[in-house]
Formats: structure tokens, C-alpha cells, sequence
């Protein structure tokens, strides 16, 4: 049973699109599909990947450590996502440990029958490889944000990102998000303390923005946009 539900949702994953059944199948084997409390670690930084995690529902954060035990949070992660596949491609080291943000459901494939199937199946390894570069676009993007912008553009940034592109029932430009993660969390995303994000959250207010808890409403995105010159999500860095 559990297999038909793997295979099933791996059907409908990004990273197994254009992929044979007879390989999906394959990689059901010694396939587990859990759900996973709030706050589970996933795994740690320093160990050698047994599975590939992929979310199916809730979200999770990937996080660094320093030698004193201080955590940063690196990304977020979403349905969909999966967990540094890099590492479990390699049967390298993980970088970074991971732990849910609320109450998730994960596919985890065994890592060595995943690394025979990529080595097998071009298609597979074809959609591996554009996971990969995703990710590393990702990273320099973030890389680029931290460097090339201020706290208020950071934020800005994320907000707009978080816009659906969709028609909404608002007036004019507006949109309202829902932040993803705690403000804590958000914080240590955008490289800053929870109490910068706060000082910078009151910055924007009298630009086109309120936030009520995790809400926040943007009165005009492309007045936000301008103000903090942020560029459009298609041509240029985001986070």
C-alpha cells in the first residue's frame, strides 16, 4: 500500500516529470512516506544521507550551524522541494541539517537506489540535473541579496516574491500575503535579527505596507516595487 502511494505522488513531483513508471517504480524500493511532527530534525550537518527528502505537505527549513551551537536559517522549504540533493547524489556530508516548521509529510528514497537509477535512466538524471541548477541559481541569488541589498530591499524582496500572480480580489495592485514561517524564522532567513526585521517591517509601513501578526497587506506592489527598486521576480535577483 505503501508503495502505490509513493509511486502515486511521485507521479505528480516536479523532479519526476517525463520519468518512466518502470523507473518510479524502482525507486519505490525501500521508499518510506511519513508524516512528521513540528520541529522534527530531519537530519544533521556532518551526516552521510541515507534517504532523499521530499516535501509533500507543510514546510521545513534547511539551517547552518556555528562552532558555538548559533543557527541560521539557509532556506525554507516547500511542497514539492527536495532536501540537498546534492549530498545524497555525491553520498557526501550534508552541509546543513533540517527540521520541520509544522506538521509535514515527507517521501524519503533510499539514497543508493536513487544514485543506480540516475546512473541508469538519462530522463531521471536529466530532471536531477535541473533540480541541481535550480538550486545553485538559487544560492546565487541569495548570495546576491545579502550582498548587493539592504535589509529594507531583502524584505521587500521576499514580500513581493510572496505575491500571487493570479488576479485577486484587490483594488488596484494590492495583494495580501501570508508570511510562511514565523517572524523568527524569517529573520534568520534574510540575515537579519528578529528585531532588525522588526525596526525594517515599521520602515516600509508608511510605504505601501501593514502587517497585522503573519498578515501582510500590500496597498500597491508596484509602488513597493519602486520605493525599494526591486526589481520584477522575471529580471532580477530575488529571493
Amino acid at each position: 500500500m505503501m508503495k502505490q502511494g509513493a509511486l502515486t505522488l511521485m507521479r505528480d513531483l516536479p523532479l519526476f516529470e517525463g520519468v518512466a513508471d518502470e523507473t518510479l517504480e524502482a525507486l519505490t524500493y525501500g521508499a518510506l512516506l511519513q508524516w512528521f511532527p513540528r520541529e522534527t530534525r530531519l537530519f544533521a550537518e556532518g551526516e552521510i544521507p541515507d534517504f532523499l527528502h521530499i516535501l509533500v505537505e507543510g514546510t521545513a527549513m534547511l539551517a547552518g550551524c556555528d562552532e558555538a551551537g548559533q543557527e541560521t536559517v539557509i532556506d525554507i522549504v516547500r511542497p514539492g522541494d527536495c532536501f540537498v540533493p546534492a549530498a545524497v547524489l555525491a553520498d557526501a556530508p550534508y552541509l546543513m541539517s533540517a527540521r520541520t516548521l509544522e506538521s509535514s509529510r515527507i517521501l524519503m528514497l533510499a539514497a543508493p537506489v536513487l544514485r543506480a537509477q540516475v546512473a541508469r535512466d538519462h530522463a531521471l538524471a536529466l530532471r536531477v540535473m535541473s533540480t541541481l541548477v535550480g538550486q545553485c541559481r538559487g544560492l546565487v541569488r541569495e548570495v546576491k541579496n545579502l550582498k548587493l541589498r539592504t535589509t529594507t530591499q531583502r524584505l521587500a524582496a521576499f514580500i513581493l516574491s510572496q505575491v500571487d500572480p493570479s488576479p485577486q480580489d484587490e483594488p488596484e495592485d494590492g495583494a495580501t500575503v501570508e508570511l510562511p514561517v514565523s517572524k523568527r524564522v524569517l529573520a534568520s532567513r534574510l540575515g537579519m535579527t528578529p528585531e532588525q526585521l522588526s525596526r525594517t517591517f515599521t520602515k516600509l509601513t508608511p510605504h505601501q505596507l501593514h502587517v497585522t501578526g503573519n498578515t501582510v497587506r500590500v496597498r500597491s506592489v508596484e509602488q513597493l516595487r519602486r520605493h525599494c527598486n526591486v526589481g520584477h521576480p522575471n529580471g532580477g535577483p530575488t529571493v
